[in-house]
């Protein structure tokens, strides 16, 4: 169970590389219905490929698309809804994020291969055979490569998708890093609490959620699932809490509505520049939503909620037991 939440998460590219094809095959069927992959039975192609489209996305992410500067909610707005949202789509599902590489192969073997990746940021994944464990391990400990596993494995499959999971969170953790500073208040609690984090990851894999991105006022995430349905994820503290109820004071809101949030049994998710009250709201109580409580380092509140047009929220089933 993952112990952190990433401000955003997207299909990267999952890439494999092996001079056997049939092999190639073999783990594109296993993996393509999860994974974004893409395959190469050549290195000098992959390398070209790799390292080459990491330039050009470097260079147009550097110049064009949309940066977090202060408030996060104008620079995912702007990635989710701008007007070229099929180049930054190709942007996206192009980005490496983990790479696959047998160890032996013709013209390099994949220790060589790895080490002339040019992004740090790609987590790599080796494939040894019976006579390389050693060489893997020299290169895990100088960091050349990431993990490794033996191809003659029974298990092999299994663990090679436990392990491309955890990298590609690793990849936007710390991704995430690079945000924080400059996007979310650095004192946000809620992105490294594991209870949470067990939350939101049940939710996502509920909704098959293949895309997310952080957003603020409220607190909250902008999720796409595999079907193309878009919900919010929404997550309040008792400080959240508070200051919503002492707007809600302050303008004169209906009692019913406040008495409903001080309840901390439904959550609101106003349509409104900052994310509170405003008089005058039509129907406001039609902005405020069952709440699920985690008990986690604080207390959370958190609701999933459709967006506007969708007809039906999806039940969440988390799995047995508690998240206290």
């Amino acid at each position: 169970m993952k112990s952190k939440i990433p401000l955003c998460f997207y299909p990267t590219q999952i890439v494999f590389v092996d001079d056997n094809p049939d092999f190639l095959d073999a783990l594109s069927t296993t993996f393509s219905k999860q994974f974004n992959v893409q395959t190469f039975d050549n290195t000098d192609a992959a390398l070209r490929y790799i390292n080459e489209y990491q330039r050009e996305a470097e260079l147009v992410a550097n110049g064009e698309k949309p940066k977090p500067q202060g408030d996060s909610d104008a620079w995912v707005k702007q990635v989710l809804t701008h007007k070229n949202s099929k180049r930054f789509d190709e942007l996206r599902i192009k980005e490496v994020s983990v790479l696959i590489v047998d160890y032996s192969m013709p013209n390099m073997n994949g220790i060589e291969f790895c080490e002339k990746i040019d992004s740090p940021s790609i987590k790599k994944i080796l494939l040894t055979g019976y006579a390389t464990p050693a060489d893997a391990v020299s290169a895990f400990n100088n960091n050349t490569i990431h993990y490794y596993l033996k191809k003659n494995d029974a298990n092999m499959l299994q663990d090679l998708e436990a392990a491309i999971n955890q990298l590609q969170h690793t990849y936007f953790n710390e991704l995430s890093n690079s945000f924080k500073a400059e996007a979310i208040d650095s004192d946000t609690p809620f992105f490294a609490d594991p209870q949470l984090a067990r939350y939101f990851q049940e939710s996502c894999e509920s909704l098959g959620v293949t895309e997310y991105y952080y957003l603020t006022n409220p607190s909250r995430f902008a999720l796409r699932t595999r079907d193309g349905g878009n919900f919010s994820c929404v997550i309040y503290t008792e400080d959240d809490i508070a200051e919503h109820l002492q707007i809600l004071q302050e303008e004169n809101a209906p009692k019913s509505l406040y008495s409903a949030i001080e309840s901390r049994k439904l959550v609101p998710l106003f349509q409104t520049a900052d994310g509170y009250y405003e008089p005058g709201m039509a129907d406001a109580t039609a902005s405020i939503y069952p709440a699920v409580h985690v008990s986690g380092v604080v207390n959370y509140y958190c609701a999933i909620i459709a967006d506007a047009g969708a007809t039906e929220i999806p039940a969440i089933k988390l799995s047995t037991g508690s998240l206290h």
